[in-house]
């Protein structure tokens, strides 16, 4: 089992702003673009051994890139982006989003959660898209209780069943809301503590649904106390889908993971088969065992990249890996260690190589080009991802 060994340089920026992914010499509102259906059974072209994809990348603008690309494994630089625009759902101050999530049942329809509160709504935004016109069919504000403290990340990860979307927080202490798919209602929110999934002292909730949508994933930091300084380690918790349905705790599965002391872990994917898991974490990427939750690869990243999702192509052969990367400064003296005000943060995909247990090739941008050529001062920070093969 491999593990970084350095000093991850790239923790996550305090109040970055906007992913702000604009089309390069491209119309920005996708009802201009004439793009084909979203396929029902995100059902795998391959070409030469290609990979045909739309990935929904979500930004803190306040909307999703939608990227185009061709997936060569053998080349350079696997990922290319044919077409770039976005969808937008809202504002940069009432729905910056973290949270992309095409229902599995019906692959034109992406469910989505915002990460920050919409202060003039008093709560934070639960919706979804039609991916055929890129239109927001319904927005629900959902309140935050009083149980939840350190409020200034809100839901980032989510999974789903046949009939919910279920979108978690990363407050202290953490929830679990499920909403009725067909309306947006709240049928349960669920707290851990108390319950046998309840693992101690953590930082942050995340987690994933099985493929089969049997199981729900939970992914806790642990911490040296509620929402205090991670130590690197990971619980796994595995969760009866049916039982959370009801509001009712049921563990399946538990498993603690380790990553180096800068390993904060985010969202992450179960292969099409429900064999492994991919979870990012930040510094690292994990592949695990799904039966056991045993780490089988922990991967570190590449200097300056940090790890926010990890997406399995449909055969489980590859994984799409997201990155907000550190662009230094022709100012900065030290590359490997820019201080403020010496880079600029782009966001990345990188692929890995699940048989040989690496990264492949050079990493692609996916927000930087257009930030500069539209004249978008801000960092693009990217985050959750989800997608279309063709």
């Amino acid at each position: 089992m491999k593990i970084s060994k350095r000093l991850l340089v790239g923790s996550m920026l305090t109040g970055a702003v906007a992913l702000g992914m604009y089309a390069f010499n491209l119309p920005t509102d996708v009802s201009a673009m004439g793009s084909k259906p979203e396929t029902k059974s995100g059902a795998m072209t391959k070409s030469g051994g290609t990979y045909e994809a739309t990935f929904y990348v979500a930004g803190m603008g306040g909307h999703f890139a939608k990227a185009e690309v061709i997936i060569d494994p053998s080349a350079a630089q696997p990922i290319k982006v044919t077409s770039l625009t976005k969808i937008d759902i809202g504002t940069r101050a009432s729905h910056p989003t973290h949270d992309a999530r095409i229902d599995n049942l019906d692959r034109g329809t992406m469910f989505w959660s915002t990460y920050k509160i919409d202060k003039e709504a008093s709560g934070v935004h639960v919706g979804k898209i039609d991916l055929k016109t890129g239109k927001v069919i319904q927005d629900v504000v959902v309140d935050v209780p009083a149980l939840a403290t350190n409020t200034k990340s809100m839901y980032c990860a989510s999974g789903q069943s046949e009939k919910s979307f279920i979108p978690m927080t990363m407050t202290s202490k953490a929830y679990i809301d499920v909403f009725n798919k067909s309306d947006l209602k709240r049928a349960q929110r669920v707290f851990l503590e108390g319950t046998e999934a309840d693992t101690g002292p953590y930082k942050f909730y995340h987690g994933i649904s099985s493929t089969d949508m049997k199981k729900l994933l939970i992914i806790k930091n642990a911490a040296d106390k509620d929402h205090g300084k991670t130590s690197g380690k990971v619980d796994l918790v595995e969760l009866d889908m049916a039982a959370l349905e009801k509001g009712e705790v049921k563990v399946l599965n538990k498993n603690t993971v380790a990553g180096s002391p800068d390993t904060v872990t985010f969202r992450a994917y179960y292969s099409p088969d429900d064999s492994m898991i991919a979870a990012s974490g930040a510094d690292v990427m994990f592949l695990l065992d799904a039966k056991t939750l045993e780490a089988m690869d922990v991967e570190p990243m590449a200097n300056l990249e940090q790890n926010h999702d990890a997406m399995f192509t449909p055969d489980g052969k590859y994984i799409i890996a997201t990155s907000r990367t550190k662009q230094a400064g022709p100012e900065c003296e030290d590359p490997k260690a820019p201080k403020a005000g010496e880079f600029t943060m782009d966001g990345q995909l990188k692929l890995y190589n699940v048989a040989s247990k690496m990264f492949v090739g050079e990493a692609t941008s996916v927000c930087l080009t257009c930030h500069n050529a539209e004249g978008v001062e801000e960092h693009a920070v990217l985050c959750g991802l989800d997608g279309n093969f063709k």
